[in-house]
């Protein structure tokens, strides 16, 4: 455990010794803030809600976690390092868990910018911080998939922007299988619909972020991670036996 979390650490600091951290931060703040109050239109609800903070999530960070994701493993092989890199003291499975828990990390600080939000809120009215709470949790959930997801892909280029446009194609196509627009279009055809609902990341997301927490969703987002945390172990283990 220790070893994961010194590799942990180095990623995490990586961010902050380029732009790559702050510019994701600014760009999560300032796209949460924009459809927070200008789309969701916040001021203009009668109520102490911060439900339009979290109704873009599922999007937002399928949009941005691949740029966190695609300098890691795609960068390594870019620069050539990957090959000492497999060949320090620590198991795949604890280089994958170093930089997961490192990007994820990142998705974390972010989440806590926008704290001002419910905040404002409670100010402004009696919010009740049970779905803020919730939304908070599916949202370190939702970014824990994505991160996984970005990661694995970014395992199969050595070219970032490759990795960032195939992890943010895969992601966008996730988050979207479930939402509204979607799930109305295959109205009227039941197990297509069944289908999207159960594979789709948005309409769990909204379930969790209501305060409701069916441990079936929370269960869905785990295993996704863990499969895909997995699969990236392996795509490392035939990367060093080749």
């Amino acid at each position: 455990m220790g070893s994961i979390l010194v590799l942990a650490g180095k990623e995490f600091r990586g961010y902050f010794q380029s732009w790559v951290a702050y510019l994701f931060v600014a760009i999560f703040f300032v796209a949460c803030f924009s459809l927070f109050f200008f789309v969701e239109k916040f001021l203009g609800v009668e109520r102490a809600e911060v439900r339009g903070l979290f109704a873009w999530l599922p999007l937002t960070l399928a949009l941005l976690v691949p740029g966190l994701t695609m300098r890691q493993w795609a960068r390594e092989r870019e620069m050539g390092s990957i090959e000492t890199l497999l060949t320090l003291p620590a198991t795949p499975g604890q280089l994958v868990l170093g930089k997961f828990l490192g990007c994820l990390g990142l998705v974390a600080v972010a989440l806590v910018f926008t704290l001002g939000f419910p905040i404002t809120a409670e100010i402004l009215g009696d919010l009740d911080w049970g779905p803020v709470i919730g939304g908070y949790a599916a949202a370190m959930l939702l970014g824990a998939a994505y991160v996984a997801i970005g990661l694995f892909v970014s395992s199969w280029f050595a070219d970032q922007f490759i990795a960032l446009v195939a992890a943010g194609a895969i992601c966008v196509a996730l988050a979207v299988l479930s939402s509204d627009m979607v799930l109305a279009w295959a109205e009227g055809h039941g197990l297509l619909r069944d289908t999207l609902a159960f594979f789709g990341f948005w309409k769990r997301f909204d379930s969790i972020e209501r305060g409701v927490l069916d441990f079936r969703d929370v269960g869905f987002y785990l295993s996704v991670t863990a499969l895909f945390l997995a699969l990236n172990a392996f795509r490392l283990r035939l990367m060093r036996w080749s």
